[in-house]
């Protein structure tokens, strides 16, 4: 199976580490036209690099972050100007934080689901009349824990079944224009997102083996799993996939 994405204009959220830079290496590999959004210059810059050195394509870069006001305006219209289409959305800029009703502020909540919800559904807003001109689609990222319940997940638990939802309704709005909106539901993945809790690196391992403790194949997935799952979902070999939901979590919830 070969996918073809030359000279598709392509952007991702989250660009700049874990399953968004893994995605945007792998797309380079298909000599895509990629723009890569993120919040840290470093790492987005070195991805675009490494992605230039596989594709012979410069990837726009957009370092924003994503809930603050103009910046999901700011993406569409840099591609618009820079590519002149967009053929496909990925949606994969995400954070974690631990909350509970008892313990946290509604600060954490109303964060994760600004990340997890509003931005996608913005940037969904924004891009649709360009994806509608390229017959193009739209890849979410999304969570297979979505359907546990463990404390401390309530709210990144509730943004990431609110993105589902949002992804089904999408798909049956946009179906009609031959635009695709799929979801990818991975499980616990090796990415920045434990580190990002500022714990200590001790406790990072300790949790990550009670995680795969969990799991039924006993491994962490890689972020080059999932962006293989992306590119499934992403090109068009399958045009009736729409509304879907794509899981891949080692058999977590089995």
């Amino acid at each position: 199976m070969e996918f073809n994405f030359e000279n598709k204009v392509i952007i991702i959220t989250g660009g700049s580490s874990g399953i968004g830079a893994e995605t945007a290496k792998m797309f380079a590999q298909y000599k895509a036209k990629l723009c890569l959004v993120g919040r840290n210059e470093s790492r987005l810059q070195n991805v675009a690099q490494h992605c230039e050195l596989i594709s012979g394509n410069v990837p726009l870069c957009i370092l924003v972050d994503l809930i603050q006001a103009g910046s999901c305006e700011k993406v569409i219209t840099k591609t618009v100007e820079k590519f002149k289409r967009i053929d496909i959305l990925v949606n994969c800029a995400g954070k974690l934080k631990l909350g509970t009703l008892h313990e946290s502020d509604i600060d954490v909540f109303d964060e994760l689901m600004a990340i997890h919800l509003r931005v996608p559904y913005y940037l969904t807003q924004l891009a649709s009349p360009h994806l509608i001109k390229s017959k193009g689609n739209i890849v979410n990222i999304g969570s297979s824990y979505l359907e546990r319940y463990k404390p401390g997940l309530l709210p990144y638990n509730v943004s990431k079944n609110a993105l589902e939802k949002f992804t089904r309704h999408a798909a049956m709005e946009m179906v009609t224009e031959g635009v695709r909106v799929n979801i990818i539901n991975p499980g616990m993945t090796r990415t920045n997102l434990i580190h990002n809790l500022n714990i200590d690196e001790g406790d990072v391992n300790y949790a990550y083996d009670n995680l795969i403790a969990e799991l039924g194949l006993k491994k962490i997935l890689e972020p080059k799993e999932v962006a293989k799952l992306i590119l499934l979902a992403a090109c068009d070999m399958m045009p009736n996939m729409t509304g879907s939901s794509l899981k891949i979590d080692g058999a977590v919830i089995v």
